[in-house]
């Protein structure tokens, strides 16, 4: 029998799968409950709402983020640290082309409403802007916080425009380009 934690991991991650291949609106409880396995009537007792379960998937991708992120900073030295976080932009191409980034589009999707909503998401470019900004302190650049900025927004539209063209090629072609002008450093 699964353990309680276990049911709430399920939610969370049937919760994140289909949010960023539906999107939060078009997404339903009773979806959820399917994926999960977790009957709905249960589904209550974890989550009280929606905006709940969308509170723990935003958490959950901050987690895996900081997660990825101390893998990334097992690196030597910033540049390299980087090149990883764009590596990994580029193993994700696939599902970036056919769905978007989940943090991305989950931002702008609730960017649209309420002012709640938004907070609960926008953490999570944050976070990365703020851990690519501190590897460009790193790296001695004064403008470390405009450069976390402008990189994270250049992986956003890069993942935009591979959502829109339905191609994972775009990543590949345009991250390079990123990793170049990184290396350049």
């Amino acid at each position: 029998m699964p353990r309680i934690s276990d049911k709430r991991e399920r939610l969370v991650q049937a919760g994140r799968q289909l949010i960023h291949s539906k999107g939060f609106s078009r997404t339903t409880l009773a979806d959820i409950a399917e994926a999960s396995g977790v009957p709905l009537g249960n589904v209550y007792y974890y989550f009280r709402s929606k905006e709940e379960l969308l509170a723990a998937v935003a958490s959950s991708h901050e987690d895996d983020f900081r997660a990825r992120a101390a893998e990334f900073d097992k690196q030597p030295v910033p540049r390299e640290r980087l090149l990883a976080f764009l590596d990994s932009v580029i193993e994700s191409r696939d599902s970036l082309a056919k769905y978007g980034c989940p943090v991305g589009s989950l931002c702008q999707e609730m960017n649209k409403g309420e002012a709640d909503s938004r907070a609960l998401v926008n953490q999570g470019l944050i976070v990365r802007a703020q851990w690519v900004s501190e590897q460009f302190r790193s790296m001695g650049r004064v403008d470390a916080q405009e450069l976390g900025v402008w990189l994270i927004g250049s992986v956003q539209g890069v993942t935009l425009m591979a959502n829109e063209l339905r191609d994972p090629g775009v990543v590949d072609r345009q991250i390079g380009q990123l990793k170049a002008w990184i290396q350049a450093f």
